[in-house]
């Protein structure tokens, strides 16, 4: 009844989102005088609270950054459909990209002039001692470039697309992706229909790239918030088959100058509750006897330039399960563990 299911934990990135803050107050509030970086007494300012700052993603037009990002993904199963015996994939993938500001609007809404300059994919995956690997680097043309899991992001490399967000780190939509589109339908010649280039689009729309960039920037709420203070945000999300919540808890650590910029440290810790243990699917039944999850990340942030300067996060989970179908029973166990760091190059 089992062995043909596969209850493979979906390979996720949960992201730790940091909260942020809108300014008010006076201007005699600031904690030293405006050393020529415009708007920094607006930034971080003090009152018989102490430090407070206003996080928010403000950089200039004709700013330009360089990221890295790095995203590691382990899965491990246990289940009938691998006859009992633990299963691991291992999945680290490597980003680097360049972003350049091309406006900002009067809102404080940002246009980022976006291309990847590199990926890097390494996948293993290990089951009854025996081990497979794949490597994939866009740096150099090779057989595994050539196969269809990679194509897309053979088409991705050099080609600049755009991106909108705003001050309170939401990306709004990405677009101009239509060479990346045009590189995809190269590749397969005049064998796509009208309907598989619009599947090819969808699959490499807005939506897919934004998940990705987004792990770069922080939600904000837009309030100040005081150095050594804490607050929370909660949002509603699925992990495998069941509906669950995200409660992230977030302190402001530190506020210090450093080489002319204010530098924010935020600290993060996630927490998850299921919001219903059992699901079913057609006629199989999932529930959750046991769970152990919870996360944690650190965020540094470079307020008077208004964006990242280095992000790390950290997510475990495990999960029983009891599978159900027709008088039948059996057991799954799934982890799950991701580590995403972002650091700015430059």
């Amino acid at each position: 009844m089992f062995k043909n299911v596969s209850f493979r934990i979906l390979l996720i990135i949960l992201t730790v989102s940091i909260i942020s803050i809108q300014s008010c107050g006076n201007k005699d509030d600031s904690v030293k005088k405006d050393s020529g970086k415009t708007g920094s007494s607006d930034l971080v300012k003090k009152d018989e609270k102490g430090q407070k700052a206003n996080l928010k993603i403000a950089p200039k037009a004709g700013d330009k950054f360089r990221y890295k990002m790095t995203a590691k993904t382990v899965s491990k199963e246990t289940s009938p459909a691998t006859k009992d015996k633990e299963v691991t994939t291992e999945q680290l993938m490597t980003y680097y990209y360049s972003q350049e500001v091309a406006d900002v609007n009067n809102d404080g809404v940002i246009t980022f002039k976006m291309k990847y300059d590199s990926i890097i994919i390494l996948s293993k995956g290990s089951a009854g001692g025996q081990e497979q690997s794949i490597l994939y680097n866009s740096n150099r043309k090779d057989s595994i470039s050539s196969k269809p899991d990679f194509i897309q992001y053979n088409a991705l490399i050099g080609q600049e697309f755009r991106l909108r967000i705003s001050p309170l780190g939401e990306i709004y939509d990405i677009f101009e992706l239509e060479k990346i589109h045009d590189n995809i339908f190269k590749v397969f010649g005049d064998t796509l229909s009208n309907q598989d280039k619009q599947t090819i689009k969808e699959s490499m729309g807005s939506d897919a790239l934004k998940s990705v960039i987004q792990n770069q920037f922080q939600k904000f709420p837009g309030r100040e918030v005081y150095k050594d203070s804490t607050w929370n945000f909660t949002v509603e999300t699925n992990l495998i088959f069941f509906p669950a919540k995200n409660i992230l808890d977030y302190k402001l650590t530190d506020i210090k100058e450093e080489n002319g910029d204010f530098i924010c440290t935020i600290e993060a810790n996630l927490g998850i509750e299921f919001l219903s243990k059992e699901q079913k699917e057609k006629e199989l039944t999932f529930k959750i006897t046991d769970s152990q999850t919870g996360g944690k990340g650190t965020v540094v942030f470079n307020l008077s330039k208004g964006c990242i300067k280095k992000k790390e996060t950290t997510t475990n989970i495990t999960l029983d399960l009891k599978l159900s179908a027709k008088g039948q029973s059996a057991k799954s166990k799934q982890v799950l563990s991701t580590m995403l760091n972002v650091d700015l190059l430059q």
